[in-house]
């Protein structure tokens, strides 16, 4: 299984989201992962659970997760 695989199953990541990288550093002792969702992508409304498209154009944001075997875990995103 692939480094990608692997988190998007970990994180329980499911459609329009997918993990798009990961880099390890062994010196540091690191995971940065990024997650991304494709071109298009559309997300229910809580209010009115119509599907629609994403305006939101935020800038990416980084947030510690929980350890991967005592490495610090960060996870990168960005919606838009």
């Amino acid at each position: 299984m692939r480094e990608a695989e692997l988190y998007q199953t970990i994180l329980g990541l499911s459609e329009p989201w997918s993990v798009g990288r990961v880099e390890l550093d062994v010196d540091v002792q690191r995971v940065d992962i990024w997650v991304d969702h494709g071109p298009g992508a559309r997300w229910r409304c809580p209010v009115c659970d119509r599907a629609l498209g994403c305006y939101d154009h935020a800038r990416e944001r980084v947030w510690r997760h929980l350890d991967t075997c005592q490495y610090q875990t960060h996870l990168h995103a960005s919606r838009g």
